[in-house]
């Protein structure tokens, strides 16, 4: 006769469910795998000694006591509870069936009161698995709101002694239900109004125009310049213009992160990830294990935040192609041999690069060393379709590095895009002057913009233009500078562009 019922392993990865299963076997031995015989000689000492002083019965003959996962199993005090109900299950006592479906934690004291684990806190910082499918968790004072919120409203039931359980599974005794306190409300609150990487900027007008439209528009944005002018430092800053997580996009952020086995705190913050370059293209899109299950990739870990990819043509190739999909569409198929699904991302996608190798090309000829050819060949590790898709270019030079102002405030800056979002969002109708339309039709033409660079332009001029009005006004009036700002930010657009001068 086999029995099985759910515990509580304090250092059990993804999720700390651990499974305890107890066999009758012929003989007199009482056999232990997956935690040290030790632990089970003393964990069996505390039940059987509780056994007595609850006028329980104590049954004998040989048993093989299995707990798994078998090699994170560190505190094993926390499985008094279920090793208890699984002997019971054995002598009769509880029905064994129910015990499939039921969770329950807790240290046994020699006369039968259950009481935490001692150094349970530490381990708490570790995830929650998903909701369980049990019918009850039997959780003592001190357990009952930490683990509350693992099964359906009203499953956790208050435990304190052993025999509250027995009388319980029994049908003779109904036990109090532990309230679920609600976990998003005592999250770690994100305080990004320091402004530890905002407020060291140094920005032209146009270049604040530029990150204020791409923030809005979560638009993909490419940062190109010299070496040291902050390139990078922007990319980070920009992560504290996002707005805090809701409770939704936090569930979906833990999911992606419990997927992948990492701990995630309770928080509001955005996430960021800013992956190596030598990072591959299974680690940067995830992949799916040989037993079937997603391993989320840097992609999907920087759901409903930022994913900076800093010195971007320094990537490997299948890195910056695998990218097509997720930058135009927010989704990709992610395909493996035996399966394939298709992931989405909610991320905000944000590259930097050098111009050229020694990364000096847009200071003049002389600083840089570089000849065409060289140029040439290290911007084409970013493949065109890549850049089109980029629906934001930045440039920035020594020179506007140091020649800027400071940065507006930041708790102004994000009063501002919170304002024009929600302005946005309540779809405005827009109205496009001739002068703005003979702009863009000439951009394209001159060009030869694609239909997909095409609508960057458009949606570029129509944030431009809602940053200029200010939110006010029941229309966007999309004006011949909203057109010709639009243009100046689609570099790639213009063939071998750093053969020629810039287009005022």
């Amino acid at each position: 006769m086999l029995v099985t019922t759910l515990g509580y392993g304090s250092a059990v990865p993804h999720g700390r469910v651990a499974h305890v299963q107890l066999h009758r076997t012929r003989g007199a031995r009482f056999h232990v795998s997956g935690i040290p015989w030790t632990a089970g000689r003393s964990a069996l000492s505390r039940i059987y000694a509780a056994f007595e002083c609850c006028d329980l019965p104590r049954i004998a003959g040989a048993f093989t006591l299995h707990i798994r996962p078998t090699d994170h199993l560190k505190d094993n005090t926390a499985l008094d509870l279920p090793i208890a109900l699984a002997l019971l299950g054995h002598a009769n006592a509880v029905p064994a069936k129910a015990l499939r479906r039921i969770f329950s934690a807790g240290e046994l004291e020699l006369d039968g009161q259950l009481q935490p684990p001692s150094g349970i806190e530490q381990h708490m910082e570790t995830h929650a698995p998903s909701e369980l499918p049990v019918e009850a968790l039997l959780l003592p004072d001190g357990l009952g709101q930490k683990f509350a919120s693992w099964g359906a409203p009203g499953k956790a039931l208050r435990t304190n002694h052993l025999t509250q359980a027995v009388n319980y599974l029994q049908g003779r005794q109904t036990l109090p239900i532990i309230a679920k306190k609600n976990v998003w409300n005592q999250r770690k609150r994100w305080k990004p109004a320091d402004g530890m990487n905002w407020n060291g900027l140094r920005l032209s007008p146009m270049q604040l125009n530029a990150l204020l439209i791409a923030t809005i528009g979560q638009l993909p944005l490419l940062i190109i310049g010299s070496a040291g002018t902050g390139k990078s430092h922007i990319a980070l800053a920009l992560h504290e213009l996002l707005p805090p997580l809701t409770a939704n996009q936090f569930t979906e952020v833990e999911h992606t992160y419990r997927a992948k086995g990492m701990p995630l705190p309770v928080t509001d913050r955005p996430p960021l990830r800013t992956p190596h370059h030598q990072c591959t293209a299974a680690g940067l899109m995830g992949t799916i294990s040989q037993i079937g299950s997603w391993i989320p990739g840097e992609l999907s870990l920087a759901n409903c935040g930022l994913l900076c990819l800093d010195e971007f043509c320094e990537f490997s190739r299948d890195c910056i192609e695998a990218l097509r999909g997720p930058l135009e569409s927010k989704r990709f198929l992610l395909s493996r041999a035996q399966q394939s699904r298709i992931e989405s991302t909610k991320g905000w996608i944000v590259a930097t690069s050098n111009p050229c190798p020694c990364g000096r090309f847009n200071d003049g000829p002389r600083h840089c060393t570089c000849t065409a050819g060289q140029v040439q060949r290290y911007l084409k590790r970013l493949s065109g379709p890549v850049a089109e898709r980029f629906a934001v270019h930045v440039e920035t030079t020594t020179a506007i590095s140091h020649d800027a102002a400071p940065v507006p405030n930041l708790n102004a800056i994000r009063d501002q895009i919170a304002t024009t979002r929600n302005w946005l969002n309540s779809s405005p109708t827009v109205h496009t002057a001739p002068e703005a339309t003979a702009i863009i039709q000439q951009h394209a033409l001159t060009f030869r913009a694609s239909a997909r660079g095409l609508g960057h332009l458009t949606t570029v001029a129509r944030l431009h233009a809602a940053i200029r009005q200010n939110a006010q006004g029941e229309a966007i009036e999309i004006e011949a500078e909203d057109a010709t700002f639009a243009s100046q930010l689609r570099i790639f657009d213009r063939p071998r562009w750093w053969e020629k001068t810039e287009i005022p």
